[in-house]
């Protein structure tokens, strides 16, 4: 906070760094901040202590303390504000099965998509009504979701989630059958349930809450209202727990939201691109792994994971070096086909991955040169933060002097690292003149700035 100089003196040059990253932020607005005290305890500091924290934090003025005990947590977990919420739904035929434990009861059913949307909706009697025809589904539309009933659900939907469109596309596809095979279904839990073993039983609900599931019903309702009429065969798992501890509830609603989501990755790794990918590098001797750990017991200089490869990809054959440092996500995303696609072979690979493998190993030299010279640090610490758009320009450099950017002719490529690390050092200079000497490594590296100094250097020299 003092932003004192002779930091330099007890802390490592990367530390520092980061210190006067943040010194940076204070030129341009005074920041507030607010020291949360957590505790399952009832009383706040000893005596003492209290005073002497509090005397160190009114040197600065934009400082709150917030504390947060044991009676605010317990208030927290057994508030009895949330609104009752019962309803009734109806189950496909006598596909479910029940089981029981202790304290706690499942039972495992199929539903049908606005019967589910119909238990959610903002009305009691809609809720509890398990004979609705044609229209009285249409009348669904009339009504709101209560999103009460997604209290204990920690995930808000997100319209524009790209999983959630996808929801909603499926649900009105020509292919809405196979709904049930495509979705992992959703939990409720409740303080009660009954139901009668007969065809389609109808299962009655008691301070039911959505623990998992929101981002499908919120999708499936969307659906509904743009095309109710493709919602005839859309069927869902649906997993309800029925129990009145607190605590399992609790750790129910926590578990079941902890689960690690299904990412882009994930979903692309069976894609055929990805898998042919992996049979031509087994054929060279690499592991390619689409899948995380994929090859967890194989050696790690053999081993290629999918994600690094396409930021590889993205920086070198792409021209997107600032999406490949600070964008992967995009990679499996919006991207995918542009970085994986039929012209997508082991050698454009290894070409790439090499060419960033010795970039890094050469980062770890120069790391270990500078780390303890504050001089060198202060000149040379961007490659700490610049591998993907060496590896960018290394690839530009390349093409400009004609080079194949063939496996073959990775030597006669890596010859330009030098003069890439000289283009880089121009653009930096830049920057810092455009800047005033407000300049840090590591902001400058996570724009697209780099990248269109770059084109604009490479330009004035061509003319």
């Amino acid at each position: 906070m003092s932003q004192d100089e002779y930091l330099t003196e007890d802390v490592n040059p990367i530390l520092y760094s980061k210190c006067k990253e943040i010194w940076k932020i204070f030129e341009a607005q005074n920041p507030n901040f607010i020291i949360h005290i957590c505790g399952n305890c009832y009383n706040k500091f000893e005596i003492n202590e209290e005073k002497r924290f509090q005397r160190e934090i009114k040197k600065y003025s934009n400082f709150e303390i917030e504390y947060h005990l044991l009676p605010e947590l317990v208030d927290l977990v057994t508030s009895s504000t949330k609104k009752e919420i019962n309803a009734k739904i109806m189950g496909i035929d006598q596909r479910f099965f029940e089981k029981t434990g202790g304290n706690i009861r499942a039972l495992i059913f199929e539903i049908d998509a606005k019967d589910l949307i119909r238990i959610v909706l903002d009305n009691d009697e809609i809720r509890n009504a398990t004979d609705l025809d044609e229209k009285g589904y249409e009348s669904l539309k009339n009504y709101k979701i209560l999103e009460d009933v997604f209290e204990d659900n920690v995930r808000v939907y997100d319209k524009k989630s790209k999983i959630n469109r996808s929801i909603v596309e499926t649900a009105t596809s020509e292919d809405n059958e196979n709904f049930f095979y495509y979705n992992n279904g959703i939990t409720i839990t409740c303080n009660h349930l009954s139901y009668s073993k007969r065809r389609s039983p109808i299962i009655e609900l008691k301070k039911i809450q959505v623990v998992n599931g929101s981002q499908t019903i919120h999708a499936l309702y969307e659906a509904f209202l743009k095309d109710s009429s493709k919602f005839e065969n859309v069927e869902l798992l649906c997993r309800i727990y029925e129990t009145q501890a607190l605590e399992l509830s609790t750790k129910i609603a926590e578990y079941t939201n902890s689960q690690n989501p299904v990412k882009s990755r994930d979903v692309r790794s069976v894609d055929y691109i990805q898998q042919k990918l992996e049979k031509e590098l087994l054929v060279k001797g690499y592991f390619y792994e689409r899948k995380r750990n994929q090859y967890s017991s194989k050696s790690r200089q053999l081993r290629l994971d999918a994600e690094k490869v396409g930021q590889t990809l993205m920086a070198f054959y792409n021209q997107l070096p600032y999406e490949a440092k600070n964008r992967k996500r995009f990679i499996f995303g919006d991207k995918y086909d542009e970085v994986f696609n039929d012209e997508t072979t082991a050698d454009k690979i290894l070409l790439s991955y090499r060419l960033f493998e010795k970039i890094e190993s050469q980062k770890q030299e120069t790391k270990k040169n500078i780390i303890n010279d504050t001089t060198k640090f202060s000149k040379k610490s961007y490659i700490l933060y610049a591998s993907y758009y060496i590896l960018h320009i290394i690839g530009e450099l390349a093409q400009q002097q004609a080079i194949d950017l063939t496996l073959s002719n990775i030597e006669k490529i890596w010859q330009l690292y030098k003069k890439a690390i000289e283009y880089l050092e121009k653009i930096i200079e830049k920057e810092k003149k455009q800047s005033q000497n407000k300049y840090a490594h590591a902001s400058f590296f996570r724009s697209n700035k780099p990248k269109k100094y770059f084109e604009e250097i490479m330009e004035k020299e061509n003319n």
